[in-house]
């Protein structure tokens, strides 16, 4: 047999073998859903993480193909590592993708009652006490007499 064909046993544990992989590029993947839920990305920054994960996959296929495949690039090998890529979006990606969004509505309300019970009395105090400082010190300046004026050989309060 040639060396650039592998049988079909040899094929189907490589099929087999990228559909787990395409496993791991899911989970990986959904690391960064969650993390995108959690915490708000800018649409700049979630193009940057999809390009280097899209080059991380790319560099693992790579691996994996100089490696198991003899060097050979076959199309058998992406479709199983895609076909890998979205059962587990499908399946386990959906499960958590729903447990980190009930995170990211918990995280919100316990925020926005430390906002409420805790950040804004701080701060209406703190703006009560230096309103009360500014009003002392105005009064003090206006009671404040002004010194007396030395002219020409006159001495007067000017008012």
């Amino acid at each position: 047999m040639p060396d650039y064909i592998f049988g079909i046993q040899y094929e189907t544990k490589l099929f087999l073998f990228s559909f787990l992989v395409g496993l791991v590029f899911g989970a990986i993947y959904d690391i960064l859903r969650i993390i995108r839920i959690v915490k708000k990305h800018h649409k700049t920054v979630v193009f940057i993480e999809d390009f280097f994960f899209v080059v991380f996959c790319g560099f693992w296929y790579f691996i994996f193909s100089t490696e198991l495949a003899r060097g050979q690039i076959r199309l058998f090998i992406l479709i199983g590592m895609f076909i890998g890529f979205v059962v587990y979006l499908l399946t386990v990606g959906s499960i958590t993708t729903r447990f980190a969004s009930a995170i990211r509505a918990v995280y919100e309300r316990i925020e926005s009652w430390i906002k409420v019970k805790i950040f804004i009395p701080i701060y209406t105090n703190i703006k009560d006490k230096i309103v009360q400082i500014y009003i002392s010190l105005r009064k003090r300046i206006k009671s404040r007499k002004k010194g007396l004026k030395v002219g020409e050989n006159v001495v007067y309060n000017k008012e």
